[in-house]
């Protein structure tokens, strides 16, 4: 798959939502062919020098758009799915292209669901239940987000883990290692660390 990329430093992950100002031409044509396409773009994090491009990004769809009150271009943007960079090319006017291969979301890990008789796994059900309640509490003070994000997310640590990875403030090398990781739990983990 071909797309046009975006790199910011900013994390975006499957089921994310965000808004995004638009205001460099060759960003404003990759918002036209994105929405001509109906296939997206890729939003790529930057590293923490913010000049490198990670090699794993996020497929994204433009989700709605508007003219902000300064008169630049407002688009909403929700994450599909994440890929690997094979190779970057850069068109006339500056624009990235990602010759990109789609790689697995992370399974689904339902709280409610685990069972887990022992007593080390109900320390870890009541870890689960704090990262989740926290989220929401802070989601609450962003009613446009959380109005994007259904009330069963909360309850699928794989759905939270990717929440807090894009809100907390991480530098781009840790992010991207949760990320790396074939599921949620290095996430978890490291999330729970810093959160308690």
């Amino acid at each position: 798959m071909n797309i046009p990329l975006f790199p910011l430093p900013v994390c975006l992950l499957p089921q994310g939502y965000t808004q995004l100002r638009i205001f460099e031409p060759r960003y404003k044509r990759l918002v036209s062919e994105s929405l001509k396409s109906g296939i997206g773009f890729g939003l790529c994090m930057l590293a923490d020098d913010k000049k490198t491009i990670l090699p794993i990004g996020t497929l994204t769809q433009i989700i709605d758009f508007e003219t902000l009150d300064d008169g630049l271009l407002g688009i909403s943007v929700q994450g599909k799915q994440t890929f690997t960079i094979n190779h970057i090319s850069v068109d006339d006017d500056g624009l990235k292209r990602g010759d990109v291969s789609l790689i697995d979301s992370w399974p689904s890990d339902i709280i409610e669901q685990q069972i887990e008789p022992a007593q080390s796994n109900k320390i870890n059900r009541k870890k689960d239940k704090i990262l989740s309640q926290t989220l929401k509490q802070i989601l609450q003070q962003y009613p446009q987000h959380l109005a994007h994000y259904s009330e069963e997310s909360f309850n699928d640590m794989s759905w939270v883990c990717q929440r807090w990875l894009e809100i907390i403030p991480l530098s781009s090398k840790q992010k991207y290692q949760c990320i790396n990781s074939h599921d949620h739990q290095l996430a978890k983990s490291f999330l729970f660390d810093i959160i308690k």
